[in-house]
């Protein structure tokens, strides 16, 4: 009975693939649906609601906790 050394490898390659494809396919559609709930809103844009003086890119460290935890609106 002879084995083949490269049966292992090659399963694991195939098993690497799927896992990589599957990973990409959940980013892709996850990225789709927020785009779809949050809307085409851009962290490197200023939104209409905010001016330069309140936009989110303005925020210091401690603004920004306070707004993450409800204490303060932007």
């Amino acid at each position: 009975m002879s084995m083949n050394s490269r049966a292992p490898g090659r399963q694991l390659a195939v098993a690497t693939v799927v896992a990589t494809v599957t990973a990409l396919g959940y980013m892709y559609i996850a990225g789709v649906q927020t785009k779809k709930e949050e809307g085409p809103a851009s962290m490197y844009k200023e939104s209409k609601g905010l001016n330069s003086n309140t936009s989110d890119s303005r925020m210091n460290s401690a603004d920004v906790r306070q707004t993450v935890q409800g204490e303060r609106k932007p």
